[in-house]
């Protein structure tokens, strides 16, 4: 016999993370508009550990009331919770807390007017642009602290202020400010103009990839 959940407790899992799949590579709504007129759900409020015994990451020493807790369960789009139910499924119970924690703490960031994106991999930027992440790389190691980029041509004089920055000549990269488009992309850099000249701030995230922290 299985212990399902009642229709208040999916409810309030669905509410809890603002009707999204929990799984933090996906995040997809799971609810919207009907064609009458009405709504649609396309969520599963799924187990961490199983509803039955024979289901994936059961656990003996749970009570039924344990078992149709909210706290045993996650609120997922349908395709996932097929995923992590799968017999051959790789997600255990850690993950599965570790993507509830994580979706209700970005529904309460996004309830305060926040978006909350998934950070990008730098490791593939820089399969994309290895000469000019190589440069930076260098750069940053020689000057750690400092964080502003700016791009021009070799012929331009610029006085720099107080601010210490690493300047990158069009001259050096095809396409410099369409790398750089993409750069801000990944959360790589972005935008601090305050003049005529195109200037940019290292993000921490891609500082401490560079430095290898």
């Amino acid at each position: 016999m299985r212990d399902d959940f009642t229709q208040a407790t999916a409810q309030r899992l669905a509410k809890r993370v603002g009707f999204r799949c929990s799984n933090p590579g996906c995040r997809k709504p799971t609810s919207g508009p009907g064609a009458d007129g009405g709504t649609i759900s396309l969520g599963v409020a799924a187990h961490i550990t199983a509803a039955s015994q024979g289901g994936p990451r059961f656990n003996e020493h749970l009570t039924t009331e344990g078992r149709r807790a909210g706290e045993n369960g996650i609120w997922l789009c349908q395709q996932c919770s097929r995923l992590v139910d799968a017999d051959d499924s790789a997600f255990d119970v850690a993950d599965l807390i570790e993507w509830k924690t994580f979706a209700e703490a970005a529904a309460a960031v996004e309830l305060r007017g926040y978006v909350v994106r998934k950070g990008r991999d730098f490791a593939s930027l820089e399969a994309k642009m290895p000469e000019l992440i190589g440069e930076r790389r260098t750069d940053i190691h020689s000057e750690p602290l400092t964080r502003e980029i700016i791009a021009l041509y070799k012929y331009m004089i610029y006085n720099p202020g107080l601010i210490p920055f690493f300047c990158y000549y069009y001259e050096d990269h095809d396409e410099l400010l369409a790398k750089l488009q993409i750069f801000e992309n990944y959360g790589a850099i972005y935008d601090v103009r305050r003049n005529d000249v195109p200037r940019w701030n290292f993000s921490e995230d891609f500082a401490e990839y560079l430095l290898g922290q």
